[in-house]
């Protein structure tokens, strides 16, 4: 675990006081998303009601009084969704920036570089990022549902040890939804016994 961390650490950089943050919301095929991004990259892609919960923009105040918060088109985040919906998803640089604007625990790192590493339209179960990361199954599933960045580090692609749905900030049938879009963007169908 440790080795992760201190590569996240190293990376990063000083902020200088004067932040921009650009945010939007954004239309997906699962519903509304809230993209929030800075010049480093994303901060948040989040489903609404979790994204206000997030208090983003009064912990981006807190942490940089100067910061600039605007209503923009987060044009890179944006295309990167296109691409995902479409069915070719664009390769999604380790967000190595998200360490300047939040606190992040050594386990968070590596349950979120765990989820990263998830190629698109496969799955991992919690039992299995556990014996990755030296982690209790318990604690990858509270910090797999701490992600704020949806979609692009993918806890959707994080299932039950049998491949069962559970848990999703967005609901099971978001979470269903993306998966379903991803094998069928690889080409694959499932096809269940007597269907």
């Amino acid at each position: 675990m440790g080795s992760i961390y201190e590569e996240w650490r190293r990376r990063e950089t000083t902020v200088t006081l004067d932040v921009r943050i650009e945010w939007t919301s954004y239309t997906s095929p699962v519903g509304p998303l809230t993209l929030v991004t800075c010049e480093s990259g994303p901060l948040l892609v989040e489903f609404p009601g979790r994204a206000l919960e997030t208090r983003w923009q009064e912990r981006m105040r807190a942490q940089f009084p100067k910061v600039q918060i605007e209503f923009g088109p987060c044009s890179a985040l944006r295309a990167w969704l296109d691409a995902y919906f479409a069915g070719t998803p664009l390769p999604f640089a380790f967000p190595y920036h998200l360490g300047r604007f939040f606190e992040l625990s050594p386990a968070m790192v590596v349950v979120t570089r765990a989820m990263w590493e998830i190629p698109f339209g496969q799955t991992r179960s919690y039992d299995e990022i556990a014996r990755a990361t030296g982690l209790n199954a318990r604690q990858v599933g509270q910090l797999v549902g701490a992600n704020h960045l949806a979609i692009c580090i993918p806890c959707h692609r994080v299932v039950g040890k049998g491949g069962e749905l559970t848990g999703y900030g967005g609901g099971l049938p978001k979470k269903r939804w993306l998966l379903d879009h991803e094998l069928r963007s690889a080409g694959l169908v499932l096809q269940f016994p007597g269907a």
